[in-house]
């Protein structure tokens, strides 16, 4: 499988070591060509100008704090709902054209919160429509609830095991970020 540089990523550390975010591998050579950050990891993946080649980095340090609100929970979201859930529908177990769906519909009181809220194909949602899965004839594959993850990346699910490899050995175990290969 080829990879273009615009789908590597590279964790970005504080400079305390404490994992940040993600960030494209460019953004990250960038930030330690101009000294904003010191890289820390790299692997085999080159860019090469007509004068220099630079490997990309898999890990950067950033040379200045950056001061971050603590949260103690993960914030709700659609794009959270769709990580908790592994971006599979939750009734069938496909993966095409998500959406998200009320367990409980609004319609009939249903919140928007963690432990009503789930993952579903636009085929599941249409079937389900305005009824709870027992009314539609529908199980749900995972009860939801919030997940306990605080740190987790916004990448897309390939990356090279190189990378993953080198970045857990800055997040710790709590805080893994879980299924980021699927190679």
């Amino acid at each position: 499988m080829s990879l273009g540089m615009e789908n590597l990523r590279a964790l970005v550390l504080n400079s305390t070591y404490e994992p940040l975010q993600f960030s494209t591998a460019k953004r990250a050579l960038v930030l330690s060509l101009l000294g904003k950050a010191e890289v820390l990891e790299v692997d085999g993946f080159i860019v090469r100008t007509s004068v220099r080649e630079y490997r990309l980095p898999t890990v950067i340090r950033l040379n200045r704090y950056i001061k971050m609100p603590r949260r103690s929970c993960v914030s709700f979201s659609k794009k959270n709902v769709f990580r908790r859930d592994n971006y599979t529908c939750q009734y069938c177990g496909g993966g095409l054209e998500m959406t998200i769906d009320h367990v409980i519909p609004r319609s009939v009181g249903g919140r928007s919160t963690w432990d009503n809220i789930v993952t579903a194909c636009r085929k599941c949602n249409l079937k389900k429509g305005s009824r709870t899965p027992e009314e539609a004839g529908m199980k749900l594959l995972m009860r939801p609830k919030q997940p306990q993850f605080l740190f987790h990346s916004n990448i897309s699910s390939i990356a090279p095991q190189s990378h993953v490899d080198s970045w857990t050995k800055y997040i710790s175990n709590s805080d893994k970020v879980k299924a980021v290969t699927k190679l």
